[in-house]
């Protein structure tokens, strides 16, 4: 296996390890999928799970085999959707309000509810040759993005009706794996790339700049914090700050060498990133700073989300791994 190709589906498949370190896709309806629906899994909420996001109160969580679970207590119990037409990996999942919400993942898929996540439908798949998307997002009803493997980018503007190339990376070296977006589209719209690169938007995703950071290795997520700050981390513990809306950054001592999946920010401005092996790391300041915590299970971790009273909902390789 190329180790490129090794790095980036190790990850979205949920291995605790690291190896190392176009033409448009065709839409398809449900009629036409080859996808097979997701079946009811007895034992759902122990799934890999790498994907969660909020539907106003309403949790919903997705990961392997076309899993999506739904919680309408505040995480205190799950059940599956009712209607899920894949069984792809689904690393990624985005919401504009408490009904209308997609999610991304394995086979270029792209699939969308507009109850809340109860029902799903495809909207987007290519099946010829492997070409995962690891991240989607909407700013609003109409406007969405997803990237994924080799650079692959696509655009919306009707809501994932239709989808159209979007060129993020130019010239001879165009094909960097493209991990997460994030970031205010008003301001600057990222995404944490393969071997140390940031690509920055500063007119809502129309074009972008790439941007080396010091980082040797991939980030892996990245947020927009609340006092307008950005933070990107990834494999082997990398986090890095700007405070210039994305145009430079700065790594921070992170006291891990552990690869970072995910970060929240809590009410209290208070952070929390996840990451492999159980590791969990915590901020008070920004970033500026960072206190490490190792699970005494040492699951892998995907996912966090932030909820009520600075609670954080930890996901991953076991599914749902309880709370912080």
């Amino acid at each position: 296996m190329n180790k490129r190709v090794g790095t980036a589906l190790l990850f979205v498949v949920g291995i605790a390890a690291c190896l190392c370190c176009g033409n448009e896709a065709r839409a398809a309806t449900p009629a036409a999928s080859a996808q097979i629906a997701a079946a009811q899994v007895a034992d759902a909420v122990h799934a890999p799970l790498f994907a969660a996001a909020h539907a106003g109160k309403r949790i919903v969580v997705a990961g392997e085999h076309g899993v999506i679970l739904l919680s309408d207590d505040q995480g205190k119990t799950f059940r599956q959707a009712k209607s899920v037409p894949s069984r792809a990996l689904l690393s990624s999942l985005s919401f504009v309000d408490e009904k209308q919400g997609w999610a991304a993942g394995h086979d270029g898929l792209v699939l969308h509810t507009a109850d809340g996540g109860e029902t799903w439908e495809i909207q987007r798949e290519d099946l010829e040759g492997d070409k995962p998307l690891f991240s989607i997002f909407f700013r609003d009803a109409q406007h969405g993005i997803a990237v994924g493997l080799f650079g692959s980018a696509v655009q919306t503007a009707d809501g994932g009706k239709s989808w159209i190339p979007l060129a993020v990376e130019s010239g001879e070296d165009s094909d960097h794996h493209l991990y997460w977006i994030f970031g205010d589209p008003a301001t600057a719209l990222c995404i944490a790339g393969e071997a140390g690169m940031i690509y920055r938007s500063t007119d809502g995703g129309a074009s972008w700049t790439a941007i080396k950071t010091s980082n040797p290795g991939s980030f892996w997520t990245g947020l927009q914090l609340k006092d307008g700050s950005l933070l990107a981390a990834g494999q082997r513990g990398h986090v890095l700050l700007s405070h210039d809306q994305g145009a430079s950054w700065t790594e921070v001592p992170s006291g891990t060498d552990q690869s970072l999946t995910s970060v929240v920010q809590n009410q209290d401005g208070s952070l929390l990133l996840t990451g492999l092996a159980g590791t969990i790391l915590s901020s008070s300041d920004g970033g500026k700073t960072i206190a490490v915590h190792t699970r005494g299970d040492r699951v892998p971790l995907y996912e966090a989300l932030a909820g009520p009273g600075n609670t954080v909902q930890l996901f991953g390789e076991k599914g749902i791994a309880g709370g912080n």
